[in-house]
């Protein structure tokens, strides 16, 4: 578990108890029924689920399980700890672990051409994305520091740039200083987490009036963490003090972003905002609760049809992996799993009604719906970083 304990770091972000911005919200009920029905419930929509075999190679399968397909083999020379299909399913974006270097490497894999290194060694790879289009890949790569944990949070003093790379000309761009990448649904515009504590916003319309490489991307600071210090005094009184990078809802209307709160981290506070896609929008606060540890922050990810959020979390106090939804349309939240095995990765269905979800401990895939309590399947063996994709019965 040593590569998948140091990926899992860095990955993800984090949600919780929807709130006022001076009162959260009561946690909803806690489910009576956590047991793992056996085999994948029916009705799954189709597509494929990419995903790490120990984090040697990338395989493929159907969203039951069935079918599995071995798509790298050079797993040896350099593990596959998670990959991302483009939108045409025609390339595939990979992170490995190569054998020497203290980071990870992002990596672009094309029919019948040799795998292709975009970052550099002894880097780390800090959230990686493909445009709507599938023309563009946006990646940050932190070059000196390191990562505090996922969805872009970084150590002070950590330097990095978020990088665009042009599939089709092969060129490299530098967006800005920062990490966690995350392009708007249509493509205009490209989020990440600054180096300077806030959330930017690069135009991207600039690329095709420039005929490819522009001198300079238009970008605009959302929120900052002064703007999240003012208005989160009552859940963080020490104030902000690192900042995670946004995600686009399925419309593109609203982000959702995290922060920690100043002073030791067993006793820093987590809070997630979600606010209009704008800058100086008034954001909504969730409040997480402690952080227990760096690395003990949680994935967020956007339903792909609708204004629901869910999340993974890990908590020190007591130690224990719960996956949440929230319905941002009416705040309600909802505990769909609690653990004591550890977990963290997972994937919506193409047609947001199912989550799947990786337990590490046991290598199980488990499955949900976002309103309601309780696993409705189990499939073993399971497959790290699983990426759903609606991308036919391409293996």
């Amino acid at each position: 578990m040593t590569v998948r304990s140091a990926t899992a770091a860095a990955l993800a972000l984090f949600i919780a108890v929807s709130c006022t911005a001076t009162t959260p919200v009561a946690r909803s009920e806690r489910p009576v029924n956590t047991s793992a029905p056996s085999g994948a419930p029916s009705g799954l929509t189709g597509g494929r689920v990419l995903f790490s075999k120990a984090g040697i190679d990338l395989w493929s399968s159907l969203p039951d399980g069935t079918g599995r397909v071995a798509i790298t083999q050079d797993g040896s020379a350099g593990g596959y700890v998670s990959g991302r299909w483009s939108p045409d399913a025609t390339q595939i974006a990979a992170e490995r672990s190569m054998p020497g270097e203290s980071g990870s490497a992002l990596y672009l894999l094309r029919p019948s051409r040799a795998p292709e290194r975009l970052t550099r060694p002894d880097t780390f790879l800090d959230g990686y994305v493909w445009s709507p289009d599938g023309r563009y890949l946006a990646y940050g790569e932190v070059i000196s520091g390191a990562t505090a944990a996922a969805g872009g949070l970084t150590l002070v003093g950590s330097v990095g740039d978020v990088h665009l790379y042009d599939t089709q000309t092969s060129t490299d761009m530098v967006i800005g200083p920062g990490t966690h990448p995350a392009f708007s649904p249509d493509g205009t515009r490209l989020g990440y987490a600054h180096l300077s504590g806030a959330i930017a916003s690069a135009d991207l319309t600039v690329l095709s009036a420039a005929r490819g490489k522009p001198d300079k991307v238009p970008t605009q600071m959302l929120v900052s963490l002064p703007d999240l210090t003012r208005i989160s005094t009552a859940i963080a009184p020490r104030g902000m003090g690192l900042i995670g990078g946004p995600q686009y809802s399925s419309d593109g209307k609203l982000i959702a972003y995290a922060a920690i709160e100043n002073g030791p981290v067993l006793e820093a506070e987590q809070i997630v905002y979600v606010q209009d896609a704008v800058p100086s929008a008034p954001p909504k606060l969730f409040a997480l609760g402690r952080t227990g540890a760096l690395h003990h922050v949680a994935d967020l990810r956007w339903s792909p049809t609708a204004a629901v959020l869910a999340y993974s979390i890990i908590n020190a106090q007591p130690h224990h992996h719960w996956l949440y939804s929230i319905d941002m349309r009416s705040g309600d939240r909802r505990e769909l799993f609690d653990s004591q095995q550890h977990f963290l990765d997972f994937t919506w269905s193409p047609d947001g009604k199912v989550i799947l979800l990786q337990m590490d401990d046991g290598d199980m895939w488990l499955y949900f719906r976002p309103d309601r309590p309780g696993p409705i399947g189990s499939v073993a063996p399971g497959g790290w970083r699983p990426e759903w994709c609606a991308c036919g019965s391409r293996t």
